[in-house]
């Protein structure tokens, strides 16, 4: 005859912490029940010990003692009566949500020239030396050039360039294509066409060691390679 037990999870009570799991939260509710005030508070240093057994990789944390005595706390509903070597925590304090994140809300009015670029032509839009403010803006001038080369395929004319830097500036740069010189070293350089060859090598290596598996099995069987 089967004993069926009457005595499931769904029936018991909701784990706090689920964690931990249940031996824990009635080791807690053991806790609870002691009547002298300095037993409960030995025990909860017992149970501390037990918790970081179970868990080492809390350890890694500095404070992870003062972590898991806020947990035991949790667990026992914040109704635990003992001597806290830490500040015992309030379910206020739990339940209060983080301050919201703030999404930056810049706009970018180039985005394929990245949020980076508009800093350095804010920074050199302030710049009183005139010898190096235009070597700064050679140099963005040149990463602007290349980085649509090289992503995009497309060559900008310095009249363009010089656009741009005039709206990222809000009219503080107002250059002629003329002044700018711009370094196309780095053009050379085509990711597309990059992958494009090293799959093409890959292929070209298992292409050839296929048959050179097939030369060795015509070989015989008595061919030695050394």
């Amino acid at each position: 005859m089967t004993i069926l037990q009457s005595d499931y999870n769904t029936q018991r009570e909701h784990l706090r912490i689920a964690e931990y799991g249940r031996h824990i939260q009635e080791y807690v509710a053991h806790i609870q029940s002691i009547a002298d005030k300095d037993k409960r508070t030995q025990w909860v240093h017992n149970l501390v010990n037990i918790m970081a057994t179970l868990n080492p990789e809390i350890k890694l944390q500095a404070n992870y003692k003062e972590i898991l005595w806020g947990h035991i706390f949790q667990i026992g509903q914040y109704q635990l009566d003992v001597d806290s070597p830490y500040p015992i925590p309030t379910p206020e304090v739990k339940a209060k949500k983080p301050e919201t994140i703030g999404y930056p809300t810049t706009n970018i009015r180039f985005r394929f020239y990245g949020r980076n670029l508009q800093m350095m032509v804010d920074k050199v839009s302030e710049m009183q030396d005139p010898e190096l403010r235009q070597e700064m803006v050679n140099l963005i001038a040149s990463f602007m050039y290349n980085s649509c080369k090289i992503w995009n395929n497309e060559n900008l004319s310095n009249e363009v360039i010089a656009e741009h830097l005039k709206i990222l500036s809000k009219g503080q740069l107002q250059l002629e294509g003329s002044e700018i010189t711009v370094s196309v070293d780095a053009s050379n350089f085509q990711p597309k066409k990059f992958f494009k060859n090293n799959n093409n090598n890959t292929g070209g290596f298992n292409r050839n060691k296929s048959n050179n598996n097939k030369k060795n099995q015509t070989r015989g069987k008595n061919y030695r390679r050394f």
